[in-house]
């Protein structure tokens, strides 16, 4: 009797003393100017693109595989407490993409192995200090997970096993690649501890804008804390995206999944003072480092254009490029190889205009403009704008004759709606200014 009589004062001790305080756990982790980490970056992508033809939807089979592999130096942390600029070195930065049993292979130059990564006003920005990079090298580099929100995952706050949090609308933005969020409620949760880490999920959808188009994210995701050293190591994260068909860009159905690994490392030679000596300070670098180029080895020429043109189709023709401002349609270029000329010569205005009125679909209306555009000394530029109908639709189109010393001629044809002229601005002379007749070897502007 007396072990049931001393049980039943246990029992109502602890219920006056009510549920003991669960233990919590510090996930913070706060990022110092110079922190040096090694990260690796797996990709795999499945899925599928929906494109147009003939007047009807047609499925192709994607895939792709990535890797990326560098050492990452923390040069400027915000007043929240994100890393918000860092210089990385990609020892590795290759992808496979399989489209409709096509394949292409994508790297970056040794050259421009250097990166900077930026965010300033919610606008990401990578850049290479060296010199100017192409698109693939931009896409390749600057829409891998990004390294610079990931500690946005955290609570920056005590938690106990089973707490959630919600993601910042900040935080969801980076880390899903958009341009615009519509809406999201992903959110955290503390599932466990052991061995002196903390294991965390990451659930839950957004919307948001990319390029103009709608896309939809589902988001299933773990991430391991180091309690010993206070990093994040290890993210895994799978979305599916439901992607409309945007201004450049078509339908898609995709399955992502990453894994990252992120080690603290000592200050590695490739990101020291000297070696970084070339990175502007403060935010926003000089123009000519956020341009990208387009290098034509087969014809003979360079284009180096704003990241605002998309590109969406290219062959050994010609090349297409689309102008997408705040997620609407402005504007599309194509630019055309034309007959070689005889040394110094190039198509006289009368003869340019004449091939450019015999345009398949192209019914000139009234001639805006017509004259030489001033250049520099290697090149010769002429343009005429018109109005009139193409393929039955009222446009504005500029053309552009640019023509070397040596006579090559490139031909570019900007196409847009009358009430787009006052965004396209100046941006088709720039395009046009933009282009060089190279030698074979690197021209592409130095800081």
């Amino acid at each position: 009797m007396s072990f049931w009589r001393n049980l039943s004062v246990v029992v109502v001790a602890l219920i006056a003393a009510g549920p003991g305080k669960a233990q919590t756990y510090s996930l913070i982790e706060s990022p110092k100017v110079g922190d040096c980490f090694h990260v690796h970056i797996d990709m795999v992508l499945s899925g599928e693109l929906r494109v147009n033809r003939d007047g009807k939807q047609v499925p192709l089979k994607l895939e792709a595989l990535a890797t990326h592999d560098f050492p990452e130096r923390l040069l400027n942390v915000g007043a929240d407490g994100q890393a918000d600029k860092a210089a990385r070195y990609y020892e590795t930065a290759k992808a496979t993409v399989t489209l409709d049993k096509d394949v292409t292979e994508r790297s970056v130059r040794s050259e421009r192995r250097l990166m900077v990564a930026e965010r300033s006003n919610g606008r990401f920005l990578l850049y290479c200090p060296g010199g100017t990079l192409t698109r693939d090298e931009l896409d390749l580099t600057g829409e891998h997970f990004d390294t610079l929100a990931l500690t946005g995952l955290l609570p920056a706050k005590a938690v106990a096993v089973g707490d959630t949090w919600k993601l910042s609308n900040a935080v969801v933005q980076a880390l899903c690649s958009f341009e615009g969020l519509t809406e999201q409620n992903i959110e955290c949760k503390l599932e466990e501890v052991r061995d002196q880490a903390a294991h965390i999920s990451v659930k839950g959808t957004s919307s948001g804008i990319d390029l103009g188009a709608q896309v939809k994210l589902i988001v299933d995701a773990t991430c391991v804390f180091d309690l010993g050293s206070h990093k994040l190591t290890r993210i895994d994260w799978k979305q599916k995206d439901d992607r409309e068909q945007g201004p450049v860009s078509p339908a898609s159905s995709l399955h992502t999944t990453v894994g990252l690994t992120r080690n603290t490392v000592e200050q590695p030679s490739v990101l020291s003072d000297v070696a970084l000596v070339s990175v502007p300070d403060g935010f926003g670098p000089p123009e000519p480092l956020t341009q990208l180029e387009y290098r034509d080895r087969k014809n003979g020429f360079v284009v180096q254009y704003g990241r605002e043109w998309q590109t969406v189709s290219q062959n050994d023709e010609h090349v297409v490029l689309r102008l997408v401002d705040r997620g609407e349609f402005v504007s599309q270029v194509t630019l055309t190889p034309w007959t070689k000329a005889e040394e110094g010569k190039h198509l006289t205005p009368e003869e340019f205009r004449q091939a450019m009125s015999d345009t398949p679909g192209w019914q000139p209306e009234e001639e805006v403009q017509a004259g030489e555009v001033s250049g520099d000394k290697d090149k010769y530029i002429y343009r005429i704008s018109s109005i009139g109908q193409l393929e039955g639709s009222k446009v504005m189109q500029n053309f552009y004759l640019v023509a070397g010393t040596d006579g090559r001629q490139l031909v570019l044809v900007f196409t847009l709606a009358p009430k787009q002229v006052d965004r396209l601005g100046t941006k088709d002379l720039m395009l046009a200014a933009g282009i060089h007749f190279s030698d074979g070897k690197d021209t592409s502007p130095q800081k």
